[in-house]
């Protein structure tokens, strides 16, 4: 995921996002942010056409390389 492609996203399908990557499940992210697992869904969708990933797993594995690069290591 460039830059340019992270700031497509919203503040809420940036979190979506995250959990994604942490491998939650669609239902169990709608538990955690207190939204339908129909609105995930449209997140979900909504992330995977911005991005131009080919599926979730993709786009998780986007934002964790991401983020490696982004860190201090």
């Amino acid at each position: 995921m460039t830059m340019k492609h992270a700031a497509n996203l919203s503040e809420r399908e940036r979190q979506v996002l995250c959990l994604i990557a942490e491998g939650h499940t669609d239902a169990e992210i709608g538990r955690r942010l207190c939204i339908s697992v129909f609105t995930v869904q449209n997140h979900v969708k909504n992330i995977l056409r911005k991005l131009k990933a080919r599926n979730r797993a993709h786009a998780g594995a986007m934002y964790c390389r991401e983020n490696m690069a982004d860190s201090s290591y």
